[in-house]
């Protein structure tokens, strides 16, 4: 039975993974930022997270405030993002998406609406609302896990 789940769990990485490259190769203008990883993720975060504190990116990612801070400092330096203090706490800001977050914003959101018309628009949306269900459900129980 185990190893039932471990072809569908090799499956489904593979399709991710399929997934993540041709929707990159529609993306390739988000490539020109030149991002790492990690400043993608952290961008990525605040965007769906405006006025997120540096601590809620740490513990979100499990990484050390410092490692944000340093991450946030580069994203800065380039004007993705924008820093607002905190009127109750004047220790900490609020993280905003700057000048350039707010252009890297748009071409994600171009990028998907193509995506979205172009390969998502052959799929019943009922298919589409099970594959996220089913994603969810493995995220939580990740999260539970990990919380133990």
């Amino acid at each position: 039975m185990l190893a039932d789940y471990r072809k569908i769990f090799n499956r489904l990485n593979q399709a991710v993974y399929e997934f993540y490259l041709q929707y990159n190769k529609g993306a390739q203008k988000i490539d020109e930022y030149n991002l790492t990883v990690q400043q993608e993720n952290i961008l990525l975060y605040i965007m769906r997270n405006q006025g997120v504190r540096a601590n809620d990116i740490a513990a979100n990612f499990s990484i050390t405030k410092s490692a944000v801070s340093q991450v946030l400092s580069k994203l800065g330096k380039r004007k993705f993002i924008v820093r607002e203090s905190n009127p109750n706490n004047l220790r900490e800001s609020f993280i905003f998406l700057g000048e350039e977050g707010k252009k890297y914003a748009q071409l994600i959101a171009e990028a998907d609406e193509t995506f979205i018309k172009k390969y998502c628009s052959q799929i019943k949306v009922e298919e589409l609302e099970q594959m996220v269900q089913t994603m969810e459900k493995l995220s939580s129980l990740f999260k539970e896990n990990n919380e133990s």
